[in-house]
């Protein structure tokens, strides 16, 4: 399956939620999520195969692009920053701490 992006053709394959149309900008956007999350390609990935649903990990990762981008769709339109993956993981794989606990 080839991904279309904007009536446009792509190389990348089994990019749902991210706009990229090509490998560059898709492998720089992953640099950026690795770093804010404190991993490696291989906790979402199976080496070798980065098309892969396999993962929980990947499934999981999906899910919170997808919850970064509707909580920035509305943060935008109340002139807002924008929240990234390290909003709350902070360089760790998991939050340290519940958005419901008091700092």
């Amino acid at each position: 399956m080839v991904a279309v992006v904007l009536g446009q053709k792509s190389d990348l394959k089994n990019v749902k939620v991210l706009p990229f149309k090509k490998k560059r900008e898709l492998v720089n956007y992953m640099k950026i999520v690795t770093k804010e999350l404190g991993v490696k390609c291989s906790f979402c990935h199976i080496p070798n195969d980065y098309t892969s649903d396999k993962k929980a990990n990947k499934v999981v990762a999906r899910e919170m692009i997808k919850m970064t981008q509707s909580a920035n769709s509305v943060l935008a339109n109340l002139n807002f920053k924008e929240v990234s993956c390290w909003t709350c993981h902070r360089g760790n794989r998991h939050p340290e701490r519940s958005p419901f606990e008091k700092s």
